[in-house]
């Protein structure tokens, strides 16, 4: 019981930070430890995730349960959950942990949002050190449709190699009360290899995909794709890698949906 009370304590230890400053809408945008193969129809992409350190900490939670609080005028959305777009990865513990590798110093976090914009009072996306020190944290202003969004760290923002973070997307149904839905999970930066990134550069975003999802880097995988399902929605190709990869990870009652409009994250660090 102690465990999962502070699990949830770290969820919203947010609250207690002054300052947070809405984000701008614009228009864009359980896996097995050995290596496996997501039939493409544009080529396999060879998804190897790497193992989580031993040291993860809190394992995360990838779907938020709580949605009546926010919707009870509002039958027109089909009964999904917030979800995060992150693979679900078994610690040589034997733990099962919310958890990806990105390259990037910003890296962009997916999620699919059952909510439109007029059904919540607010969001916020917060992100931790592993000693659970304050990085940063926004509210988000979310879209007029449910749908997935992409949110990316601000260039004031960066991820240092190595370090192990936790990222935190609430959902507040009501101000001053606990959110009504909660996914978190782990992020670790991590470098890439001269012979990757010779590849990275010569490769067209379609192959980055594939080199991405080989190496292991989630993060960065999912992001070039998506970028590349949400610029060409006729793409039958793309939208089929799209469909497939969220399905390979378990996000099959999502792996449809649409991508909205939102998000960029303000250019704002707040720190303890």
């Amino acid at each position: 019981m102690n465990f999962y009370w502070q699990c949830y304590k770290f969820a919203l230890i947010g609250l207690a930070v002054i300052g947070v400053f809405p984000a701008k809408v614009y228009s864009v945008p359980k896996i097995k430890v050995e290596q496996q193969v997501i039939a493409s129809a544009t080529g396999q992409l060879n998804f190897t995730p790497p193992p989580p350190p031993v040291n993860i900490g809190i394992p995360g939670d990838r779907t938020g349960a709580g949605r009546r609080g926010c919707l009870v005028n509002n039958d027109s959305v089909d009964n999904k959950q917030l979800t995060a777009l992150v693979p679900i990865t078994k610690a040589a513990t034997g733990l099962e942990v919310v958890w990806g590798l990105t390259t990037v110093e910003h890296p962009t976090f997916w999620f699919y949002v059952p909510y439109r914009a007029q059904d919540v009072h607010s969001a916020r996306f917060v992100l931790r050190t592993a000693d659970n020190q304050l990085v940063y944290q926004t509210s988000v202003s979310l879209p007029n449709k449910p749908g997935v969004i992409s949110l990316t760290l601000p260039t004031t923002v960066a991820l240092e190699v190595t370090n192990q973070y936790h990222w935190y997307f609430n959902i507040y149904c009501a101000e001053r009360k606990p959110p009504t839905a909660i996914v978190h999970g782990g992020i670790q930066r991590r470098a890439i290899t001269p012979t990757l990134a010779s590849q990275l550069a010569q490769a067209t975003p379609q192959q980055q995909t594939q080199l991405y999802f080989a190496n292991g880097f989630w993060f960065d995988a999912v992001t070039t794709l998506g970028q590349l399902h949400y610029h060409n929605p006729s793409d039958m190709a793309i939208a089929k890698n799209w469909t497939d990869v969220l399905r390979f990870v378990g996000l099959d009652a999502i792996a449809s949906e649409p991508i909205a409009s939102c998000c960029d994250l303000m250019q704002q660090v707040r720190r303890d």
